[in-house]
């Protein structure tokens, strides 16, 4: 039969390894973790950057048909508008992609989540502002594709009545959105629908990142090693 002090020996030996397993258990999981939330933010920059370039090339062949309609105002001025909304839209995911390159995974986990959600809340408004503006930018959009790719007048096609109509219409259309939105916003933030359709509109590899962040937070909090009882 065992001396009480080689069972208290064993013991502390046993305690010792279920202590040495369970930090490298932690370890892993957090490795682990850190490196799919990396993976999913770099995926979502490479998305990012070719939808950047494709912009630009958008960009570019807004200026280069406002260039070539100077002379004919009706067609450069909606064109010019669109040339800065579309570079608007660039500085957007340019700036999008900085931050999500710019996260340390050597900071503390609620550091990261903190960056995370204010990435999230950058690309949320990024594509409400999109959905927002696009109510007021279809009628240039409609004048120039109309002249750029089949050379259609829409002035002519469609009457100048038509065209100055709709873009009155989407002038009213955003104050009235903007109005339901901060009436009705703490009573759609608590509807689940809302809920999962701000995470959609966050993105897929947003959401992944995110919710690795959350299991490896909820881990730590279950095991840290200051809190892991002694016998």
């Amino acid at each position: 039969m065992l001396e009480l002090d080689e069972m208290k020996t064993l013991w502390a030996e046993h305690d010792r390894k279920l202590d040495e397993s369970i930090r490298l258990n932690r370890q892993l999981l957090s490795t682990t973790n850190l490196s799919g939330a990396r993976s999913a933010m770099q995926r979502m920059a490479a998305f990012l950057a070719l939808e950047a370039a494709i912009q630009l090339a958008v960009v570019v062949a807004l200026g280069s048909f406002t260039y070539e309609h100077i002379a004919m105002l009706r067609f450069a001025l909606p064109a010019a508008a669109l040339d800065v909304f579309a570079i608007a839209i660039l500085i957007a995911m340019i700036r999008q992609i900085a931050v999500g390159l710019q996260i340390d995974y050597n900071q503390p986990i609620a550091v990261i989540q903190k960056q995370l959600q204010n990435l999230r809340v950058l690309r949320i408004r990024y594509i409400q502002g999109i959905f927002l503006v696009a109510t007021l930018v279809w009628t240039p959009l409609l004048i120039v594709t109309l002249k750029a790719f089949w050379g259609l007048d829409a002035y002519r096609l469609l009457g100048p009545a038509f065209l100055i109509s709709n873009l009155l219409v989407g002038l009213t259309i955003i104050p009235v959105a903007l109005w339901l939105s901060k009436k009705f916003s703490d009573r759609m933030g608590r509807s689940p629908f809302i809920q999962r359709l701000m995470k959609d509109l966050a993105g897929v590899n947003l959401n992944a990142a995110a919710t690795f962040l959350a299991t490896l937070s909820q881990f730590k909090d279950e095991t840290h090693p200051d809190e892991i009882p002694s016998r």
